[in-house]
């Protein structure tokens, strides 16, 4: 039976949701891996009972090789905007490799949709973000062995990204808030981060039932007239859909064009190769635009009674009301440096 879990990855906006649903009834202890024993991110979990850190470098195998053998299960989610996407796609293999060899007994990989693969490989879907991702975890589920359990949890855009990130309405001066995306008729298939914690808590938990098991999570799949007219429901506040094009999109950007995909980059994992900014998010934005990617939501239904099941629900349990509040890591930890 597993008894402590490593979650590297524990300070992000998903981690930290992990670590809080894997330990609030003390079932687990966990391991948060941090570079930084003192940030206020890692500080914050680890005044919960039940959480400790060990201070290392993802990049680092002798960390990885030190950390794995304190515990007996892992969850995974490297940050792709901090180290790339070649980076990602090698160092997820290897972190895989070396659960196996140090006896893990249920290894867990925080995921993302495979867009080009789920695109045909039409190279109009390619986002490094995403696909880094999807190809770990097409190889770990092909080459999982019998010592280790193996299980592999598909998120996608939170919708938390309504406070903090590229969802974020324009405040107009009458009040209006103006939701500006290039995403036309398309969907896109929105979670919630606290019900990301408990999927991964529901795998851990249920280890035979999730050995093998990629399994794709979402809320909803949220069209803009959806999002606009429960704006305006909850809120009471006049909002608007404006649709444009990519290279509209991208002209308001404050990413400049030729900015790396790897925005939030480390000075350990220089990035020089790999997609700009721009091209990332045209594959990431066209995968919802023509609504590439699916979602079983009678089988999250089964596992997560309980899971929030529409953005309108969604905003009525956060009070949303279209301001901004600061949610994803990078970007705070961006703003802290003072760098728009």
């Amino acid at each position: 039976m597993i008894k402590k879990i490593l979650v590297i990855g524990a300070t992000g906006a998903q981690g930290s949701t992990v670590v809080r649903a894997l330990v609030h009834d003390k079932k687990y202890e966990v391991v948060i891996f941090t570079r930084n024993l003192s940030s206020e991110h890692a500080q914050e979990l680890l005044s919960l009972p039940g959480v400790s850190a060990f201070q290392g470098n993802t990049l680092n195998e002798k960390d990885i090789y030190a950390a794995f053998r304190q515990v007996d299960g892992v969850y995974c989610n490297l940050d792709g905007f901090a180290i790339g996407e070649i980076n990602e796609t090698y160092w997820g293999i290897r972190t895989f490799e070396i659960a196996i060899e140090t006896g893990i007994k249920h290894y867990v990989w925080g995921s993302l949709d495979y867009l080009v693969k789920k695109g045909g490989y039409n190279s109009k879907y390619r986002c490094g973000h995403y696909d880094a991702k999807g190809r770990v975890a097409d190889f770990i589920l092909q080459n999982k062995t019998k010592t280790m359990k193996v299980s592999v949890l598909t998120s996608g855009p939170y919708m938390e990204m309504l406070f903090d990130g590229v969802f974020v309405p324009k405040l107009q001066e009458d009040g209006t808030l103006i939701y500006a995306h290039p995403i036309g008729k398309g969907h896109v298939p929105m979670v919630h981060l606290e019900d990301i914690g408990k999927y991964a808590r529901w795998i851990f938990d249920h280890p035979q039932k999730s050995d093998g098991l990629d399994l794709e999570v979402a809320t909803e799949h949220v069209g803009w007239k959806n999002l606009v007219d429960c704006v305006q429901r909850v809120t009471g506040k006049k909002a608007v859909f404006i649709d444009l094009s990519l290279q509209d999109f991208f002209a308001k950007s404050p990413m400049p064009k030729d900015a790396p995909a790897a925005w939030a980059q480390t000075p350990d994992a220089k990035v020089t190769t790999g997609q700009t900014y721009w091209e990332n998010f045209s594959g990431w934005w066209s995968a919802w635009h023509d609504d590439i990617v699916t979602r079983d939501y009678e089988m999250l239904d089964n596992i997560l009674p309980d899971r929030v099941r529409s953005l309108e629900e969604w905003m009525r349990k956060v009070k949303y009301d279209g301001a901004f509040r600061p949610v994803l890591k990078d970007l705070v930890d961006r703003r802290k440096a003072g760098i728009r």
